[in-house]
């Protein structure tokens, strides 16, 4: 495993911890409470410890330093000790669902902002001639599974929503009210998000454009800006979107688990070998991959 393949990989691991916490934005009886304390650890101390992430974050000036930033306050809000969305207690571990926006407004900014980085490193190795193809269907995996979940979670909480704010409006006889107004306020950040995941997707391929043709034909369904298919109601046509995303996320994941799970064995070996020699880890160039300060209206870099 070359040097870039190595920063990858490990970049791939704090990829998959942030991707994972949008666990917590599905309605389950109990959740891991061990897994819950690995990806707790895993976010903060990437940038606690040399790692790779912390050397790219030191090198990367202004972007780095916010990025940094953007992390210990999702730490703070999320995993904290004075968090308010997720808390340890005596019967597991406690999630507050209605905070489900401040998850995902943390999670997708870190998450492509590291995407970011490995196609910055991707990129840079081979045009110095080095094979990190292994590496790179990896990370390509990832982004497939990470994209339809964060489908699957968003637009989940936007049949919610859009429920609530229906409720809100007959209630009132149609009439707009502060609670409907809260309501829409929270599908409007959701549509943003979602505009955010779209608009940094690298995914071409037919299956995937699929899916996400999709969601946002729903969310034009949901606003007005598309009519109902002749026939259907929203019942119907928000099964068909979220059985297409399900479908596609079965399909994934196990593609993405084959591709990752190798990479990870052999990067813990090499950390394993490090080690007895009281070797350093792996340190990124300076001048790859740096992150990218995200444009909120349209998602994409600045």
């Amino acid at each position: 495993m070359n040097q870039p393949t190595q920063v990858i990989a490990t970049l791939e691991h704090y990829k998959v911890a942030i991707r994972d916490t949008l666990e917590y934005t599905l309605n389950k009886e109990k959740y891991d409470i061990n897994a819950f304390k690995d990806k707790k650890r895993s976010v903060l101390i990437e940038v606690e410890q040399p790692t790779p992430l912390k050397s790219i974050i030191n090198a990367s000036g202004e972007n780095g330093e916010k990025l940094e930033k953007m992390i210990r306050d999702f730490y703070a809000d999320v995993y904290g000790e004075e968090s308010t969305i997720l808390k340890e207690a005596d019967d597991g571990l406690r999630v507050d669902h209605a905070q489900h926006i401040s998850i995902f407004k943390g999670v997708v900014p870190i998450h492509e902002n590291i995407e970011a980085m490995v196609s910055g490193i991707i990129r840079d190795a081979k045009t110095k001639g080095m094979d990190v193809a292994q590496a790179e269907a990896a990370d390509l995996a990832e982004e497939r599974l990470y994209r339809g979940v964060c489908y699957l979670t968003m637009v989940g909480q936007l049949v919610r929503l859009f429920n609530d704010y229906n409720v809100a409006r007959r209630e009132a006889k149609g009439e707009e009210t502060a609670a409907s107004k809260f309501i829409g306020n929270d599908i409007t950040e959701v549509i943003t998000l979602l505009n955010t995941v779209r608009a940094n997707n690298r995914l071409t391929d037919e299956r995937y454009m699929g899916v996400q043709d999709k969601v946002f034909a729903l969310v034009e369904y949901m606003t007005g800006r598309r009519d109902l298919p002749t026939g259907k109601g929203f019942a119907e046509v928000i099964k068909e979107t979220e059985d297409s995303i399900n479908g596609f996320i079965r399909e994934v994941e196990p593609m993405w688990k084959q591709s990752y799970d190798p990479l990870i064995r052999e990067l813990i070996e090499i950390a394993r070998q490090q080690q007895a020699a009281q070797a350093q880890p792996a340190e990124a160039p300076a001048d790859q991959g740096e992150p990218v300060e995200l444009d909120p209206k349209t998602g994409l870099p600045k």
